[in-house]
């Protein structure tokens, strides 16, 4: 869908909005009638799973019928704008090796080793 419907009611999905079905298909709950929205009929259709049994005759619903008219899509947003602290390593190489083209020990290396590995240990 492009752009945004000023008419729609929007909502953002949470990890707790996500649901799983005993077959490891992946739903959340339809906005109007509570029905599973799966994420292939959402994608493929536009639509509740209320709403498609509505329209096959051949599929028994174990509730009454449902008169759903709900039109759903997923909207993906992003920004362009990094958190300078996610791109930050902990494997960081020290200033001091950085200088000397040296690198950092092992941390837990056999003592005596100094983190280099010998020929005859290959």
């Amino acid at each position: 869908m492009s752009g945004r419907n000023e008419d729609a009611a929007y909502t953002e999905l949470t990890p707790d909005s996500w649901h799983q079905n005993d077959e490891g298909t992946y739903y959340i709950d339809c906005p109007e009638c509570g029905s599973a929205a799966t994420l292939m009929n959402v994608v493929k259709h536009g639509r509740c799973n209320a709403y498609l049994d509505q329209q096959a005759d051949e599929t028994e619903l174990d509730e009454a019928a449902m008169d759903c008219t709900a039109k759903l899509w997923f909207e993906l947003g992003y920004v362009s704008d990094p958190d300078p602290g996610a791109t930050s390593s902990d494997a960081e190489q020290s200033a001091e090796s950085v200088t000397t083209g040296e690198g950092v020990p092992a941390e837990g290396s056999p003592s005596g080793t100094d983190g280099t590995v010998s020929e005859e240990q290959q």
